[in-house]
């Protein structure tokens, strides 16, 4: 995908993204490449259109520790052939902070797949924890502002 074509994609989602709730993963649910996704650590929410095709899910990893939990946010194009992915935002307490996946630049077919050999740039450290609700949301709010999503009414203004 050329960057082009990313930043395009990026400015033409139209359905806000106005809700924003967690539930237990199960195996087997969510489209490829995030059906192997469970387990009772993990919760996520549902794949949710924000407009041209493009979706958005979000994922969180609890733990007993800051160290151990984790958020994920991952924008999609639905395609004939799939799901492909477009960029994948990650937090990590315990290592590398803000940092984010960007499908650009190169040849691999990544529909249904994960984002694998592509360009990975560090943000702006945040302090979130990811048990506590409000900064889960916060997490959101970073990911619509970054992906160019608008946020609508609702929990997440």
């Amino acid at each position: 995908m050329e960057r082009k074509h990313l930043y395009k994609l990026k400015r033409t989602g139209k359905k806000p993204l106005s809700e924003c709730h967690f539930a237990p993963a199960k195996k087997g649910k969510l489209p490829k490449p995030l059906d192997r996704l469970g387990g009772p650590r993990l919760k996520v929410t549902p794949v949710y259109d924000v407009g041209d095709g493009l979706k958005v899910i979000f994922v969180w990893k609890t733990g007993p520790y800051l160290e151990t939990r984790s958020l994920y946010g991952r924008l999609f194009q639905e395609t004939e052939r799939g799901m492909l992915p477009i960029v994948r935002l990650d937090y990590h307490p315990s290592h590398k902070n803000l940092h984010v996946k960007v499908n650009c630049e190169t040849e691999i077919d990544l529909v249904n797949r994960d984002l694998v050999k592509t360009k990975e740039f560090s943000l702006t450290n945040v302090a979130l924890d990811p048990d506590i609700e409000e900064d889960r949301l916060h997490f959101v709010a970073i990911f619509c502002e970054r992906f160019g999503i608008r946020l609508g009414n609702g929990e997440l203004l």
